[in-house]
């Protein structure tokens, strides 16, 4: 997967956390199993769990913007072969799921 198409997911990952953080946005990266695992977080009010798959479709939001740019994640993620999954645990939360890149031999 190119670096470009990582930025394409962060980076409206990072603004939507900015635009609904009280006061801090961070992110998080682990390695489990073939993948690395991706969070981005913030201390907003976070996702309902029953909202948590409609928040990817268009013209749903939780604030003032479209509610285009989870959307837009959801589907550069799904050309690319990433899993995004927002995720209802009291805080903003969406965990991104790349596949590991492979060393050459």
């Amino acid at each position: 997967m190119a670096a470009d198409v990582a930025v394409s997911l962060l980076s409206p990952l990072l603004e939507n956390g900015l635009r609904h953080a009280r006061s801090r946005v961070w992110i998080t990266a682990r390695i489990q199993d073939e993948a690395i695992v991706v969070d981005v977080l913030d201390d907003g009010p976070g996702f309902d769990s029953a909202e948590v798959d409609r928040v990817f479709e268009a013209g749903v939001t939780g604030g003032s913007g479209y509610g285009l740019g989870l959307p837009v994640v959801r589907r550069i993620a799904a050309s690319a072969g990433v899993e995004v999954r927002a995720i209802a645990d009291g805080r903003g939360h969406v965990e991104v799921t790349l596949p590991a890149a492979r060393a050459a031999t």
